[in-house]
């Protein structure tokens, strides 16, 4: 699949005095690299070779890196497109989407996208979305959470795939759609845990490290950033699509909406099930801390919200719990008020 090639480092027929940008300045004085040709410094750093015919040409990485609108000198889409969408669903009224003004096309070097974008994003969801009833929407999706997301998929997306980013703002989430699937051996189960074998656009990664002020680029560590910022604002975890769901593309969609307590989850788990024991509460938590459920339970008990059952042999780990029978509330009730 052409996706996982090295896009990147594809040779394409670009005059190298297009190249030579405040961005390409930047990155040659941000490296100490002294004045010279363009296209000798470009190829002793690897973003310029010679093709089967002996030419000299840039790689499409030195383009994205240091092109001015490097989506006009590609074949390739390269921009950023942001959408702003009435509701949650995306649907067409007399031959009418449901968009919210324009869309926003956002081009420019690699670097500059990422910054523009971020901005504008933020701007939107700061500013929130008024809605038909006359209220308006008001985000609290984290900041960092945002900006990491459109980070990585500008960076790790598909530049063989004629296909610009798309990012849309619905009232209850935002939604990152970048070409191309996930790289080698990350899924949707194990990214950010799992560090993949390789980068798909390594050269394109290398040398944006080299800017002044980069943009975090570890996938990695941008993921788990993104889970633990929305984990802190008591926000569902981010969700991604892939295949089969979408055919070519990855979404991280970042919903707007607060998370279910703890109390919510083993309480709903104990309308459909009798008992709950400590390793089932683990599993519905997402935690692995025996003792922080400990806690959980000795603290919901404490409050008269569940009843604790010890087994006759009093082992431990067969302590089971259940929601309080009606008597038992209402002693608890009567206690309480002593």
């Amino acid at each position: 699949m052409k996706g996982f090639s090295r896009s990147d480092k594809e040779l394409v027929e670009v005059d190298f005095n297009l190249l030579k940008t405040n961005f390409y300045e930047a990155w040659r004085k941000k490296r100490n690299i002294s004045e010279d040709q363009i296209e000798r410094i470009l190829e002793k750093t690897g973003l310029a070779r010679r093709s089967e015919s002996k030419k000299l040409l840039p790689t499409r990485a030195a383009v994205l890196l240091f092109a001015e609108f490097p989506n006009d000198l590609l074949e390739t889409k390269c921009s950023v497109r942001v959408f702003q969408i009435e509701g949650n669903l995306e649907t067409i009224t007399k031959e009418t989407l449901n968009w919210i003004g324009t869309p926003k096309n956002i081009n420019g070097p690699i670097a500059k996208q990422i910054t523009d974008a971020h901005e504008h994003v933020l701007g939107l969801l700061k500013s929130g979305m008024r809605v038909p009833s006359g209220f308006k929407t008001t985000y609290s999706i984290p900041e960092r959470a945002v900006k990491e997301a459109i980070t990585n998929a500008v960076i790790h997306r598909d530049y063989y795939t004629k296909r610009d980013i798309e990012i849309r703002i619905f009232e209850d989430r935002i939604e990152i759609e970048s070409p191309g699937l996930f790289p080698f051996n990350i899924t949707p189960s194990n990214i950010g845990v799992e560090r993949s074998h390789q980068y798909r656009n390594d050269l394109l990664v290398k040398h944006l490290r080299e800017f002044p002020d980069p943009p975090n680029l570890d996938q990695n560590e941008g993921v788990r950033a993104m889970r633990q910022t929305m984990y802190t604002a008591n926000l569902y975890p981010p969700i991604f699509w892939t295949y089969p769901n979408l055919q070519d593309a990855v979404r991280v969609i970042l919903l707007n909406e607060k998370a279910p307590s703890e109390w919510d989850k083993v309480s709903g788990y104990l309308m459909k099930n009798k008992y709950i024991v400590n390793s089932e509460a683990r599993k519905i938590l997402y935690t692995e801390n025996t003792v922080k459920v400990s806690k959980f339970f000795h603290r919901w008990v404490k409050q008269g919200l569940l009843t604790k059952i010890i087994p006759r042999t009093g082992a431990k780990r067969n302590v089971r719990y259940r929601l309080p029978a009606t008597d038992e509330k209402m002693l608890f009730t009567q206690d309480k008020s002593k």
